[in-house]
């Protein structure tokens, strides 16, 4: 479904659940897209017809349709280049070997008997920039580097107040910063400054429909999902060392795993909340794979 924003800017809502992502289209003298998706609602926008191409990061299910944009010029940030040629990066799995004992069938190099598109580098014509402007006519677009859910992660300001946050995604089971270079604090600091931009409207990857209200409130109460993460583990660590599969089993970060992937989502989100609360001195890791309060946390007890 497509929903117009204004006279030049909209929409396009992915009806395909977590596998894809809204998607936003420009139709101005340059014909413009942001991600590509949205699965069968694609098809609405006409990718045939887009010139510029716009990926906000690598994760297939923002980049899933670039192929059908063959007369595009395809940009993205450079942090995200390399990613955009691994699999297990493409996937958001590109820990799954060290956590997971079970085989991900999806990093075979075929699937069904035919190659694993997976395995094929995703093409990128140019680089994006923060600050840089993309300009469409009637529409100016800025590039915002707004990291932590990947390195190179960026969300685009529009100058009528318009802003597209991509896998900031404010949904309910956000936020997700689970990658090898995904970093929590840069996660909070990009929060913070689409907060701070006051937009009039925010449009997410993920929410089914766009945000006109309260939004300063809402990613507030998003970003500080973050820090209540960080003190329920480190409460029940410092009562309890545990290894890391033994911690996945409390469902901290999801409510059930009813796959291996957001059991290995899990799994890697907690790495980095506890790689976090390492690298500020207030856990350590023993020799038997258990995480333990620190010393001088203990001491200060």
């Amino acid at each position: 479904m497509i929903q117009k924003l204004t006279e030049t800017i909209s929409v396009v809502f992915t009806e395909s659940g977590f596998t894809s992502s809204n998607c936003m289209l420009v139709r101005d003298d340059i014909r413009l897209m942001i991600d590509s998706g949205a699965g069968k609602a694609l098809a609405e926008a006409d990718p045939g017809s887009i010139e510029v191409l716009l990926c906000s990061h690598h994760h297939l299910d923002h980049i899933g349709g670039n192929d059908l944009f063959a007369r595009a010029v395809i940009k993205a940030h450079p942090l995200e280049k390399e990613a955009m040629r691994s699999c297990g990066k493409l996937l958001a799995s590109d820990s799954w070997s060290e956590l997971m004992d079970a085989e991900n069938f999806l990093f075979s190099k075929t699937i069904s008997g035919k190659p694993n598109r997976l395995h094929e580098p995703f093409r990128v014509d140019e680089d994006l920039a923060e600050g840089q402007v993309i300009d469409c006519g009637r529409t100016k677009i800025t590039v915002m580097h707004t990291p932590g859910h990947t390195a190179g992660h960026c969300s685009f300001l529009f100058d009528d107040g318009i802003v597209f946050t991509g896998d900031i995604c404010l949904t309910k089971v956000g936020p997700w910063y689970g990658d090898s270079d995904s970093d929590i604090d840069d996660f909070i600091s990009s929060v913070n400054r689409i907060i701070d931009l006051r937009p009039r409207i925010l449009v997410t990857g993920h929410l089914d429909g766009v945000l006109t209200e309260n939004i300063g409130p809402t990613l507030a109460e998003y970003r500080d999902r973050v820090m209540k993460r960080d003190e329920k583990i480190f409460a029940y660590v410092k009562r309890n060392p545990s290894t890391i599969h033994e911690l996945a089993k409390l469902h901290f970060i999801y409510p059930e795993h009813p796959t291996d992937f957001v059991l290995y989502w899990e799994k890697s989100i907690l790495r980095n909340h506890l790689k976090r609360l390492i690298d500020r001195g207030e856990m350590c890791l023993g020799d038997n794979g258990r995480y333990f309060a620190a010393r001088v946390e203990r001491a200060a007890s």
